[in-house]
Formats: C-alpha cells, structure tokens, sequence
C-alpha cells in the first residue's frame, strides 16, 4: 500500500501515525553507550522479522533463522542480510562470551 493511502487513512482516523521505530531513534542517541545503541539497532530489524514471519504464518526459537527469513518475507537482499548476520554475531559474543567489541559504524 503506497504511503499516501496510508496517510488517508490517518486522516478518516482508522491509523494513527507513529515514529518508525523508537528504537532506532534511540540506537541514533550519542549519549548512550556504544553497547547499548548496537542493541538496539540489532534489536529493530529482529523485531521486523518477527513481525513478517508471523504475517505469513510462521514462527521460530532461534533469532538469526528469524532474520535469516527476511529475504523471503521482505525481500530483504541478500547482502543487506549479510551485515544482519555479522550483527547477530557480534550480539552472541557480546552476550555470551563476554567480547564486547562495538564500534560506531
């Protein structure tokens, strides 16, 4: 659905217009700590995910099928999932072992 049938539908009052996502506007606040804005930036796409597999039917236990099924649900190419992917990496060595090694990009 374009944006502007969305945005018709604001006006007859069946949507509300919302911020894309609090918390990539969050993962944007310098003030945070890098940790905690790689979080959230991780966080966001996951939820979009979820979000998309349960529109087709599906769901899974485990975070990077879930993003893994991006490209299927969302067309999400294939090189934009690869840097998901090492996120999602990251994210485990941080959570898990303890490597925490975020940078600002």
């Amino acid at each position: 659905m374009p944006p502007t049938a969305l945005d018709d539908r604001v006006q007859v009052g069946s949507l509300k217009a919302e911020v894309a996502s609090a918390r990539l506007a969050d993962a944007r606040n310098s003030s945070l700590c890098a940790e905690s804005r790689f979080d959230l930036a991780d966080n966001a796409p996951h939820a979009l995910a979820l979000a998309a597999l349960r529109l087709y039917g599906y769901r899974s236990e485990h975070r990077y099928r879930v993003s893994q099924c991006l490209q299927p649900t969302v067309e999400l190419p294939n090189e934009q999932w690869r840097v998901l992917g090492q996120a999602h990496r990251k994210r485990n060595l941080a959570q898990y072992a303890g490597e925490v090694e975020v940078d600002a990009a």
